[in-house]
């Protein structure tokens, strides 16, 4: 008999995970609550597949600036507070940034990112889609000899997992594109990462809409709020808002951060926590860069998506917030404007959006069977868009055991 599914959450990680279902023979149904795929956190991410990035949050260097970030306002900010659970998770999180850990927990990402970027190329080698997809390349900027030594133990590292990075010195950087000859005087050399790929994931998961329901079936929709989850171990029952009931032998959390709004009720709760982001775009100048740039002392990211330029960061743990601060977007504009003067047209800077990202203790996301009848797929935090379709597979493969 044919397997059913509901996949709530139609973001990037839903739709992979709907797509990694339907083709493995699976009847979907994806519920979203906005009135289209991909208006939440996936809707304006920093559009970097970075699947050689992988860093895990929790370093000894995170724990050695923890005092100067809590409750700070620079790229990074862990909020003050005294919920038992926030406090909790930056207990776990502490645990976390020991270097054995940090080794550990990078791998592990790496290993799926890996799995995520064959998964994504078997996708477009099998559909025509257009998502402003191509290998950018990608440039870390590095401020200081030991933030060079740091990646050069990353990238070692790295490479047992066949990953190609360089440390160049600022010198060679206008090499790879002339635009960067423009950086922050400051940075002193960067982490070079050629085979890094960018994509609009709004325009993924409209292109997969279309594909999902013309190829595979999957029944979709949205404006569909779910009031309550209902484990019924042989089956799960999702009551909507309007009290209409919709089963399935399997119902995938796929909603970020408000997971626990569900989850929690069943006794399934998560360990993740809100991260704020913020992005802006603007239009591109004879000064923007082609290839991807990443600035870690001021946790921005720049990303050239053909027509436009859009710059994302911030990471504001504990800020479950959906407004836009304007004074978070006006220093994240003008911290764009110090790293790279001309990198787009920044009197003209709009579509300003902000996303709360979910976070775990160790940064690795949540795929797993809850119980019979409920699965989760949610905890990417920063990497919900690169770990998409790795964790769309794990997913669907688990449930085929």
């Amino acid at each position: 008999m044919t397997r059913t599914a509901i996949v709530i959450g139609a973001g990037v990680i839903g739709v992979a995970s709907a797509y990694a279902l339907a083709r493995r023979g699976w009847s979907v149904t994806l519920l979203d609550r906005e009135a289209g795929p991909a208006m939440g956190t996936s809707q304006a991410n920093g559009a970097q597949l970075s699947y050689c990035y992988t860093d895990a949050l929790g370093s000894p260097a995170t724990m050695a600036a923890l005092p100067r970030i809590m409750g700070g306002k620079g790229g990074v900010s862990f909020g003050i507070g005294f919920a038992p659970d926030y406090l909790m998770w930056l207990a776990r999180f502490a645990r976390n940034c020991t270097a054995a850990r940090f080794r550990r927990n990078t791998l592990d990402i790496l290993e799926l990112a890996l799995q995520s970027r064959d998964a994504m190329d078997a996708l477009c080698d099998q559909h025509q889609i257009e998502f402003s997809h191509r290998v950018a390349g990608k440039i870390h900027l590095l401020y200081s000899q030991a933030e060079i030594d740091r990646a050069r133990m990353v990238r070692d590292l790295k490479r047992t997992k066949r990953v190609e990075q360089d440390i160049l010195p600022r010198e060679e950087l206008r090499q790879l594109d002339p635009a960067l000859g423009n950086l922050d005087p400051t940075a002193i050399a960067a982490i070079s990462t050629p085979a890094e790929v960018v994509g609009d994931p709004l325009l993924f998961c409209r292109a997969m809409k279309g594909i999902l329901s013309r190829e595979y079936g999957v029944a979709m929709r949205f404006n569909a709020e779910v009031a309550d989850l209902a484990d019924k171990r042989a089956e799960a029952v999702v009551t909507l808002a309007t009290g209409e009931e919709l089963r399935g032998d399997v119902a995938v959390m796929a909603t970020g951060t408000w997971s626990n709004r569900l989850l929690a009720p069943l006794g399934h709760k998560q360990a993740i926590q809100p991260m704020k982001g913020y992005s802006f775009e603007m239009p591109l100048v004879d000064g923007s860069p082609r290839i991807s740039v990443t600035d870690g002392k001021r946790r921005i990211v720049f990303t050239h998506l053909g027509d436009r330029m859009r710059v994302a960061g911030i990471a504001e743990l504990g800020n479950a917030t959906t407004t836009i601060d304007p004074l978070r977007m006006e220093w994240m504009v003008d911290a764009a404007q110090d790293c790279m003067p001309e990198g787009g047209d920044y009197q003209r800077a709009g579509h300003f959006w902000t996303g709360i990202r979910p976070a775990t203790p160790d940064t690795k996301p949540i795929i797993k069977r809850a119980s019979n009848s409920i699965a989760i797929n949610t905890g990417h935090g920063a990497l919900g868009w690169t770990l998409a379709m790795g964790s769309g597979d794990r997913l669907a493969k688990l449930l085929d055991a």
